[in-house]
């Protein structure tokens, strides 16, 4: 199998894990395929890896191993989303929701991997459509859309549709728009529902807003979500995945929808989303023991 390595140039304990995957992968004769920028993170025995540019990798490699932390998993997510072919997440981050692989057990999740004993847990995407006064641009979200106010002190306003139906004009700091997926993630933070993956649903969650009123809501994901931008101050961007953020000082509107491609998430034997809680989020921990 030719496997690719997707990592996040900024972890220091990736110097150190990085000759220990890359010797286990090469002695079970797995083709081990990095990109360009690796050769400046640390130290690989000739021979052992093929360096690639990161625009090869898509249509290169059989599977896409992402080691770092989510915000990593997400990135490779982006890049192999429209291929079909599975992601797995090694973290040596703090949580790791969704790349719940650890150097601990790698070894063991491996080796059920390349055996086949693993199943794809197929997960939805948004859409979000810019539009601007002469052109359009697209963007993809895993976890969650969010309308920003950056640098500005004062609350903004945010007018929302649903279906081209009036809906709400959020006065607060901001808006998110999450997926099933990222329910647990920013979404979650600000009172956000928690969300089980298998339900086809969009949450939307304002942030600090200043209305007693004002409560996330959850809606069908079959529906469109349209902001009106002319209203918003220069400095408010859209914020994708907390990884990318586009100004909207020239945008007329957003279109936010599902998107027509899944993310497919590896899961092993014993690996659910209740079980995830309990164990990274304290799920139901009770100090009276019940």
């Amino acid at each position: 199998m030719k496997i690719g390595l997707h990592l996040h140039p900024l972890y220091k304990t990736i110097s150190k894990s990085l000759p220990r995957i890359i010797d286990f992968l090469v002695a079970r004769n797995q083709e081990v395929f990095c990109p360009d920028a690796v050769k400046d993170i640390c130290t690989i025995p000739e021979g052992k890896v093929e360096f690639i540019s990161p625009d090869r990798m898509t249509e290169t490699v059989d599977a896409l191993l992402s080691i770092g932390g989510d915000g990593s998993f997400l990135g490779a997510s982006r890049i192999m989303a429209k291929t079909g072919k599975p992601v797995l997440g090694i973290h040596l981050g703090g949580l790791g929701f969704l790349a719940d692989v650890s150097m601990d057990n790698f070894e063991e999740r491996l080796t059920a991997f390349f055996e086949g004993n693993y199943k794809i847990e197929r997960r939805s995407v948004l859409n979000a459509k810019l539009v601007y006064p002469d052109a359009t641009e697209t963007f993809f979200a895993f976890n969650d859309f969010v309308i920003g106010k950056g640098h500005v002190l004062s609350m903004i306003k945010i007018r929302m549709y649903v279906d081209n139906d009036y809906f709400n004009t959020y006065r607060s700091d901001g808006l998110i728009i999450a997926t099933p997926t990222g329910s647990t993630a920013y979404s979650l933070s600000v009172g956000g529902p928690i969300i089980s993956p298998h339900l086809n649903v969009i949450a939307v969650s304002p942030i600090s807003p200043h209305s007693l009123s004002a409560r996330p809501v959850v809606l069908s994901d079959d529906q469109e979500i349209r902001i009106d931008c002319d209203d918003l101050n220069n400095d408010v961007s859209l914020i994708v995945d907390g990884q990318q953020r586009i100004s909207l000082s020239k945008v007329k509107k957003i279109e936010i929808q599902k998107a027509d491609f899944t993310l497919g998430i590896v899961r092993f034997e014993g690996d659910t989303f209740f079980q995830t809680l309990r164990t990274k989020m304290n799920w139901g921990l009770d100090k009276r023991g019940n």
